[in-house]
């Protein structure tokens, strides 16, 4: 389970080009249209999230622009891959110090980790290109999180 992070908020890439023959997943770019729903989300971030947040990153070129869109500062992390796994994410930030912590990246790992910490069964959840989760820590004793707000690009039209 996540340690003192009080605030963690699931941020997937925005919309990215298709992939050719022959490329390298990793090096897919936004598109237009995803430059202009990170820019969105990124504002209506600015105005919300805690200044102290701690920001990281997938390798993946299109998480890094769309992270980029909020702020230069986002730490690339390796373990936020594409194809990473949740175990591995969810110990990683169970030992960060920060209270905030937003991850960028992708599915189907984002939604693996919020099934996970909102104690959900079943499928996990999907989230849609460009959107965050922002989930936020319990009061009680079960070390599970809530759901504090789901925005989308388009909700933020």
């Amino acid at each position: 389970m996540v340690g003192v992070v009080k605030n963690l908020i699931l941020w997937r890439h925005a919309e990215a080009v298709l992939i050719m023959p022959k490329q390298n997943d990793w090096e897919r770019e936004l598109t237009a249209k995803g430059v202009k729903q990170s820019q969105k989300m990124a504002r209506w971030l600015k105005k919300h999230l805690p200044k102290d947040t701690l920001v990281l990153t997938s390798p993946a070129l299109r998480a890094i622009q769309t992270s980029d869109a909020y702020t230069d500062l986002a730490s690339i992390r390796d373990i936020l891959k594409p194809e990473a796994d949740i175990k591995d994410i969810l110990t990683y930030v169970a030992e960060s110090k920060a209270e905030s912590v937003m991850l960028v990246g992708h599915q189907p790992w984002m939604g693996q980790v919020a099934t996970y910490l909102l104690g959900l069964k079943g499928e996990p959840l999907s989230i849609k290109k460009g959107a965050i989760w922002w989930l936020r820590l319990s009061h009680d004793t079960s070390g599970l999180y809530k759901i504090y707000t789901v925005q989308t690009p388009k909700l933020l039209d």
